[in-house]
């Protein structure tokens, strides 16, 4: 048999009863939001004591993220626009690069580096240990290579090795060219030529010119009949046995 409602008891009872759970009640200690979200406006903050920030899915941040403290990615980072790094960075692993790249300040690589490709580098170069150069060096403009006392000139001589202290070794209309620090050298081709200034002594095959005068201060002289005749036509010396 049902109940009867009695109406003269009232519900002030069971109000004050509901209205105590609420009071005690801690709603949000185990709560879902829906579809319709949560909004936090007018300068509201949202803060997590001793606990964490668990997003499954997708996270979108407009305006300023500040994170202080150890941050770990694990996955795929894209990040598009510019970005500041300030203080020690350290990347372990392959690094791909897209793109150029402007470095600014000190720039230090410690391990094998490995660049694949036209690289220009436009300032002082400068190599410390034992290099090896496979492939060829092209010095182009007026660029010199200097090795202690010694430096290779494109320009000198149509290219070739001059010395600090004077003279070098350099080409001439396909002759090699050995001069001294004044105007006097050697230049080798199928003629073999001693020169100073205007003067020269010529070696060929067919024979040995002299250009220019002729001195010998130590010849001494002697009593017998002269046996040397010169034939101005073809410039050369017979003598008489």
């Amino acid at each position: 048999m049902a109940g009867l409602d009695d109406l003269s008891r009232g519900e002030l009872a069971d109000i004050l009863r509901r209205l105590r759970i609420l009071e005690t009640a801690s709603p949000l200690q185990n709560a879902s939001i829906g579809e319709s979200g949560l909004r936090v406006y007018n300068g509201g903050v949202i803060t997590i004591e001793n606990g964490g920030l668990r997003v499954t899915g997708t996270a979108t941040i407009t305006g300023t993220l500040q994170a202080d403290g150890t941050i770990t990615f694990t996955g795929t980072f894209n990040q598009s626009g510019p970005t500041t790094f300030t203080g020690d960075t350290k990347l372990n692993g392959p690094t791909h690069i897209n793109g150029n790249t402007d470095v600014t300040g000190d720039f230090k690589v410690t391990g094998p580096t490995h660049l694949q490709g036209a690289t220009d580098v436009k300032g002082t170069l400068s190599v410390e240990g034992a290099s090896t150069l496979k492939g060829n060096l092209d010095v182009t403009g007026s660029g010199k290579i200097t090795a202690g006392n010694t430096v290779i000139d494109p320009s000198a001589s149509n290219g070739g090795f001059t010395f600090v202290s004077g003279g070098g070794v350099g080409g001439s209309s396909g002759n090699v060219v050995v001069k001294g620090t004044g105007n006097a050298g050697l230049i080798s081709d199928t003629t073999a030529s001693v020169f100073a200034g205007a003067n020269s002594v010529d070696v060929s095959p067919s024979a040995v010119t002299i250009n220019g005068p002729l001195k010998a201060p130590g010849i001494t002289s002697t009593s017998n009949a002269a046996n040397v005749y010169f034939d101005p036509s073809t410039k050369q010396l017979y003598y008489k046995p």
